[in-house]
C-alpha cells in the first residue's frame, strides 16, 4: 500500500512540473550556453582560429535582440597607428604582400590597448561617476605602457635594420668622403709622402732597411685602403651593416623567441599566406606587445588571461576593437571620399555587431567575466594598467639600452668612414697614426658591441617570452624575473658597452702601465737634470747609503762579517745569525758598488768572544 501511494505522488509532481516547467525549461534552453552538442566551438575551436579570422566561431552564436541593442553601445574600433603609441608605429614593408604577420603587433599595431565600458544603462550620461574616473585613469596606465613599449619597439626594429634607418646618410657619407679626399688627401698627402720619403732616406742611409720596409708599407696600405673607402664610401658601410645583420638574423633565429605555425597553417607551410617574412625584430614586437600589452588588457577586460574565458574570447573581443593594417591600407587607398566613408561604417558596424554578440554569450557563460567587461571592476582595472607599466618599464629598460648601443655602433661606422681620408693623410706616416689606430680600434669595438648586444637582446626577449607565457608564475614575480633578468644582462655585457673600447679599461692601466714604467723612469733619467735623476737613482737599492730607508720603508743594513769557521757575527742580531757551514759555496750573482763613505762601526753590546767549532 505504501510503494501505491509513493507512486502515485511522484506521478502527480512529473504531472505538475510537465504543465508549469515547461516554459522555464524551453527558456532556458532558447539563451546560448556553451553545453557540449549545442553546436557552439569549444576552446580548442577557437584556438585554431588563430588571431585574426574568426566568423565561423562567431556565426554560430545568437544574434543580440533589437529591443536590447538599443541600449548597448559597442566600442568603436581604433587604427593601428592612432593613439600616442602610434607616434612610433609605422606601416609594416616587409611582407610585400607575401604572407602576413602572425602576432597582434604586427597585424594590428597599437589598436585598441584601452578599456570601454559597456552594457552600463541607455543613457551614458547617467553613468555612475565612479566608473569613469576609474577607466580614466585605468587607460591613462595603458596609454603610458604602450607608449613604453612601443618607444622600445621602434628602436629595435629601426637598430636591427640600418638599410632602413641609415638611407638619409646615405648622401651625406657620400659626398663628405669624397669631398675630404679631394680637397684633403689629395693635396696634402704629397706632402705627407714627401716626408715619407725623406724618412725612408735617413733611415736607409743608417742602414736601417727593416725600419724603412716597415715604413714603406704602412704608407702603402693606407694609401690603398683610403682610396678603396673614397671610392665606395655607402658601399663600405653597406657591407658590414649586411654581415652584422645577418649575422644577428641567424642568432635571433637559434635563441630568440620562437614562431610558431598558426593551426590553419599546418600542412600549407609552403602556402603564401603561411610565409612568415616577419624580421627579427618585428618577431621581438610580437613577443613583447602579446605578452607585456595584450595579456594586462585581458586582465582588466575580462578579469584574468589564462581563463577558459579569456582564451575563447579575448582574441575576437580585441579584433572587434581594433583594425588591422590592411584594413587601413584598404582604406588609404580608396581615392573617393564617400566610398572610403562607407567601406568605414561597413568594417565598424561588423565589428560591433561581432562585440556584441560575444559580449551576451560571455554574459551567459561567466556573468564575473562581464562584469569586467561592462567596466564596473573599475579599481581592478587600475590595478592592471599600473601592472603593465611596471611590466613595460622592466622590459624597457634593457632592451632599449641594447637598440641604443647597436644604433650607435653602426653610425660609428659611417662617421668613420667620412673621417678615414682626413685621418689617413698624417696617417700614412706611421709614427703619426695614432689617430687612425684609434678610429680602427673604435670600429672594430663597435662591431664587438653590435654581436654582444645583439645576442644579448635576443636571449633577453626569449626569457621574457618564456616567463610571461608561464601560468604557474604569479604577475608579480613575472614582473620581478623580467627586471632582474635585465640587470643580470646589464651585468654580464657591462664591460663591453663602451663603443671605443673592447674592455673596460685601457690596455696601458693595466698590466701594459707596468711594463712600460722602467721604461718611463729611464727616459725620465736620461733627459731630466741632474737633481731629477738624483732623486729617480735614490728609488734603486744600490744607490742607497747603509742604514737609509727606501720608499717602502725597508732599511739596508750594513754588511754582515762572518768568521770562518762559525764564529759569531759581530753588529748582527740574535735573530739574523747563521754559521757558514750552512751556507752553500756559489760564484756571486753580481757585484754591487758601494759608495766610498765608511759606515761608522756599532756600538758592540758585548765583548766579541771567539767560538771554536767543534
Amino acid at each position: 500500500m505504501t510503494r501505491i501511494r509513493a507512486g502515485v505522488l511522484a506521478l502527480l509532481v512529473l504531472a505538475i512540473a510537465t504543465l508549469f516547467g515547461t516554459p522555464a525549461a524551453a527558456a532556458h534552453s532558447s539563451l546560448p550556453t556553451a553545453a557540449p552538442g549545442d553546436g557552439l566551438c569549444s576552446v580548442e575551436e577557437w584556438r585554431n582560429l588563430g588571431i585574426s579570422d574568426f566568423d565561423e566561431c562567431v556565426n554560430r552564436l545568437q544574434d543580440v535582440a533589437a529591443s536590447r541593442a538599443q541600449c548597448l553601445t559597442a566600442p568603436t574600433p581604433a587604427t593601428p597607428d592612432s593613439g600616442f603609441a602610434g607616434w612610433f608605429a609605422s606601416e609594416p614593408t616587409w611582407n610585400a604582400g607575401q604572407g602576413s604577420g602572425r602576432g597582434r603587433y604586427s597585424l594590428y599595431g597599437y589598436a585598441g590597448y584601452d578599456y570601454t565600458t559597456y552594457d552600463i544603462g541607455c543613457a551614458q550620461t547617467l553613468m555612475h561617476p565612479d566608473y569613469k574616473f576609474e577607466n580614466t585613469v585605468a587607460n591613462g596606465e595603458l596609454m603610458i605602457a604602450t607608449g613604453v613599449v612601443a618607444g622600445a619597439n621602434a628602436l629595435r626594429e629601426r637598430s636591427w635594420d640600418p638599410g632602413e634607418m641609415w638611407a638619409w646618410a646615405d648622401p651625406l657619407v657620400e659626398n663628405s668622403t669624397k669631398a675630404i679626399y679631394d680637397k684633403v688627401f689629395t693635396i696634402f698627402g704629397v706632402i705627407t709622402l714627401a716626408v715619407v720619403g725623406l724618412y725612408l732616406i735617413w733611415r736607409s742611409r743608417r742602414a736601417e732597411m727593416s725600419g724603412a720596409m716597415t715604413t714603406a708599407g704602412w704608407a702603402i696600405f693606407v694609401m690603398i685602403a683610403v682610396t678603396a673607402i673614397a671610392a665606395w664610401p655607402v658601399h663600405s658601410a653597406n657591407v658590414a651593416d649586411s654581415v652584422l645583420t645577418g649575422t644577428l638574423g641567424v642568432v635571433h633565429d637559434a635563441i630568440g623567441p620562437s614562431s610558431p605555425v598558426p593551426p590553419q597553417c599546418v600542412g600549407h607551410e609552403a602556402e603564401p599566406r603561411c610565409i612568415d617574412n616577419r624580421p627579427p625584430a618585428v618577431r621581438a614586437g610580437d613577443t613583447a606587445v602579446d605578452t607585456l600589452l595584450y595579456r594586462n588588457w585581458l586582465r582588466g577586460a575580462l578579469g584574468s588571461a589564462d581563463s577558459e574565458t579569456a582564451q575563447k574570447y579575448g582574441p575576437v573581443l580585441y579584433n572587434s576593437k581594433s583594425m588591422s593594417w590592411t584594413d587601413l591600407e584598404l582604406l588609404r587607398s580608396t581615392p573617393d571620399a564617400t566610398t572610403r566613408q562607407n567601406l568605414r561604417d561597413s568594417i565598424v558596424r561588423e565589428k560591433q555587431g561581432r562585440w556584441m554578440r560575444v559580449a551576451e554569450q560571455i554574459k551567459t557563460e561567466d556573468p564575473e567575466a562581464y562584469s569586467y567587461l561592462q567596466g564596473t571592476k573599475g579599481m581592478e582595472r587600475i590595478g592592471a594598467g599600473f601592472v603593465a607599466i611596471l611590466s613595460a618599464l622592466s622590459f624597457a629598460l634593457f632592451d632599449i639600452v641594447a637598440s641604443l648601443l647597436v644604433l650607435l655602433g653602426f653610425l660609428i661606422f659611417r662617421w668613420a668612414v667620412i673621417a678615414t681620408p682626413a685621418l689617413g693623410t698624417v696617417a700614412m706616416l706611421r709614427p703619426a697614426s695614432a689617430g687612425l689606430r684609434r678610429l680602427a680600434g673604435a670600429v672594430l669595438a663597435a662591431v664587438f658591441n653590435i654581436a654582444i648586444f645583439g645576442t644579448g637582446a635576443a636571449v633577453y626577449l626569449s626569457a621574457v617570452d618564456l616567463i610571461m607565457n608561464t601560468p604557474s608564475l604569479p604577475g608579480w614575480l613575472q614582473v620581478t624575473l623580467i627586471l632582474l633578468c635585465g640587470v643580470v644582462g646589464w651585468i654580464l655585457l657591462r664591460p663591453y658597452r663602451r663603443i671605443t673600447q673592447l674592455g673596460g679599461a685601457p690596455a696601458t692601466q693595466g698590466w701594459g702601465k707596468a711594463l712600460l714604467r722602467p721604461a718611463a723612469a729611464a727616459t725620465a733619467a736620461a733627459v731630466a737634470p741632474p737633481a731629477v735623476a738624483a732623486v729617480v737613482a735614490a728609488g734603486r737599492p744600490e744607490a742607497r747609503k747603509e742604514g737609509q730607508a727606501d720608499n717602502r720603508g725597508a732599511v739596508d743594513t750594513p754588511p754582515m762579517r762572518v768568521e770562518v769557521g762559525g764564529g759569531r757575527s759581530e753588529g748582527v742580531p740574535e735573530q739574523r745569525r747563521w754559521r757558514t757551514a750552512d751556507l752553500p759555496e756559489a760564484a756571486p750573482a753580481q757585484v754591487l758598488y758601494r759608495p766610498t763613505e765608511t759606515a761608522p762601526e756599532p756600538a758592540p753590546s758585548r765583548p766579541a768572544t771567539r767560538v771554536e767549532a767543534k
